[in-house]
């Protein structure tokens, strides 16, 4: 509990600022483009040949309705989240080493275990946080919009994709900086690995390759289907709850058994 609230201050800064820059940028931003879609003169037509849009699971039809373009907006805060995710969880385990405090963290009275849960926790609870924000404000935003003509359920679930994401790409950022402790770089090496898994997901959308969008959490969550059917892909949302305990358990378990080296 100790080190769960230490991180939980250290992430306090951390919190306010994702939730107000997502907040604002979805309440500024969703009214302009509903308005911009319900204007006679912008002519989506022109879109029609994008595979932009096709690789991130959305249609022209689907598009060209205020919660298609939620959806096309979400989709791009999911991808700042997704790196977020990850480089939170990769800083949050190399820390010690840059901070040259790795000896005294674990020679304190606190297992190994303890630490390394207490972290996702604190990760966990950030993401939930922000992701209640981005909600509350989602929904604000689209009333503004649409006059309260929306399906309630299809943007929380659309919304709450974005707490996924980061779920699932903070345990494996956690899991990548408990074998590589001594990163030094941890942006540069998040963002690489989101586009990689965003390209990937991308590409399968569009050769028709569908195993990989497996390998690509970004695309677990169609905007198309979302929409049309009012809920997640079972197979995917399913995938991505395997793959956060995966991840989680194989990086509790190399944290306690891995040799910790020593600050002289």
């Amino acid at each position: 509990m100790v080190i769960f609230k230490f991180e939980m201050r250290q992430l306090k800064k951390s919190i306010i600022i994702w939730s107000l820059a997502l907040c604002s940028a979805i309440f500024f931003m969703l009214p302009v483009y509903i308005k911009m879609i319900a204007s006679a003169n912008f002519g989506m037509e022109s879109l029609s040949d994008n595979t932009f849009f096709d690789s991130i699971g959305l249609n022209m039809e689907i598009l060209n309705t205020p919660m298609g373009i939620y959806y096309f907006l979400t989709f791009f805060i999911m991808f700042a989240c997704a790196i977020n995710g990850f480089n939170k969880g990769l800083g949050i385990m190399t820390k010690e080493y840059k901070q040259n405090s790795a000896d005294f963290l674990l020679t304190k009275p606190w297992s190994r275990g303890n630490v390394y849960v207490s972290k996702f926790f604190a990760l966990a609870v950030e993401a939930i946080i922000v992701g209640v924000f981005y909600t509350v404000m989602s929904y604000v935003s689209m009333s503004r919009g649409t006059n309260y003509s929306f399906n309630l359920k299809t943007l929380v679930l659309i919304a709450v994709s974005i707490t996924w994401v980061q779920l699932i790409f903070l345990t494996f950022g956690m899991l990548i900086g408990t074998m590589f402790p001594k990163i030094r770089a941890t942006l540069p090496i998040s963002t690489g690995v989101v586009f990689i898994s965003y390209a990937t997901g991308s590409m399968s959308r569009i050769v028709g390759i569908n195993f990989l969008r497996f390998l690509s959490p970004l695309h677990y969550f169609n905007g198309s289907a979302i929409i049309t059917s009012v809920s997640y892909e079972v197979k995917y949302i399913a995938a991505l709850i395997i793959l956060i305990l995966l991840f989680l358990a194989a990086g509790y378990k190399i944290f306690c058994k891995k040799d910790i080296a020593l600050v002289s």
